[in-house]
């Protein structure tokens, strides 16, 4: 009989690749979505739809019933609207990447489920030059602190229990359909493209098949415990910008905008808001740990995941131009 597996966040671009994976391996996949999500892309064979809530401590519950193992990608990164209530948007962030990712654990943990699979994210570690998984966390962001919070409540959940976990770090993933790069495959099409400094500063980054073989891999094969950075390499955002324009039959100008005015900017635009008790979700200059984020350098090091055998087996420049032609 089959293995069945629990996935969060399974509408999302990571979550819904991975059921693909898992589908197609002969598992039985339950998916964990909340009432009126759009759950039609899921129609796979072997996947069962669990309608419930991660801040549902019932649905949670139930969800982990009969399941082997539990794929957690659930997660909010940044919430929709103009404007927020900083307060607001902070308790939502702990709810729901931290509190709830513990108590998804602890439910785990009661119904026997042997390995918890975690999504966290390059943003807990933070930025700096080749890191390497045991570096000290620096996140500079909301997200990437409420994501390290969650680590540290999956590993409390685990202690004095037989759930084994592993804390995946995925770096910026690209593919078809990635929300998160649209902006820059639009810009790298255009005459002018506006970059922080002199676009010198590095990127962590992987491809989203890349990334699903690193994750199956350290599924079955680390040890419990271990925390993976998942990266196929750094490229500058200058690199990046002008390989993304030639696949598209482009060559930008590239102008460099002062990054000690771009940070300036944001720290006074953050702190207007954070005294109106505000945040704007939809504007990266109104939120100064974002803005340093996109400004400084990411190299990490991902000997801890090759250890175990992986290596991307297509390389950035053959999946950035499969993500533009929107191939999967």
């Amino acid at each position: 009989m089959p293995e069945t597996v629990l996935v969060t966040g399974a509408t999302g671009f990571i979550g819904l690749a991975l059921v693909k994976r898992l589908s197609a391996s002969g598992l039985k996949v339950r998916c964990l979505a909340r009432a009126g999500a759009d759950v039609s892309r899921l129609a796979l064979p072997g996947v069962e739809i669990f309608r419930g809530d991660l801040l549902d401590a019932a649905s949670l519950n139930a969800a982990v019933k009969g399941v082997n193992r539990v794929w957690h990608l659930g997660a909010l990164v940044r919430p929709a609207g103009f404007l927020i209530g900083r307060k607001q948007l902070l308790g939502n962030l702990n709810s729901i990447n931290a509190r709830a990712t513990g108590e998804l654990a602890q439910a785990a943990a009661r119904a026997g489920v042997k390995r918890f699979i975690y999504f966290s994210s390059i943003s807990a570690l933070g930025p700096g030059e080749n890191l390497s998984d045991a570096a000290a966390p620096r996140p500079l962001t909301y997200y990437g602190k409420s994501k390290l919070a969650g680590e540290a409540a999956l590993k409390a959940a685990a202690l004095g229990t037989e759930l084994e976990y592993v804390i995946l770090r995925p770096s910026l993933i690209y593919g078809p359909g990635s929300p998160g790069w649209a902006p820059l495959f639009r810009s790298a099409g255009r005459a002018v493209v506006f970059l922080p400094g002199r676009g010198r500063n590095m990127l962590s980054v992987c491809g989203l098949e890349n990334l699903l073989d690193a994750a199956l891999l350290a599924a079955g094969k680390a040890e419990s415990g271990a925390a993976f950075n998942i990266s196929e390499g750094s490229v500058s955002v200058r690199e990046l910008v002008l390989l993304i324009g030639s696949l598209l039959g482009k060559k930008p100008e590239l102008v460099g905008l002062q990054v000690f005015f771009l940070k300036a900017v944001s720290s006074i635009l953050d702190g207007l808001l954070a005294l109106a008790g505000l945040y704007m979700p939809g504007f990266i200059g109104a939120d100064r740990g974002r803005l340093y984020e996109a400004c400084a350098s990411w190299s990490h090091d991902s000997a801890g995941i090759r250890k175990l055998g992986w290596s991307p087996a297509v390389s950035t420049r053959e999946g950035l131009a499969a993500a533009l032609e929107g191939k999967p």
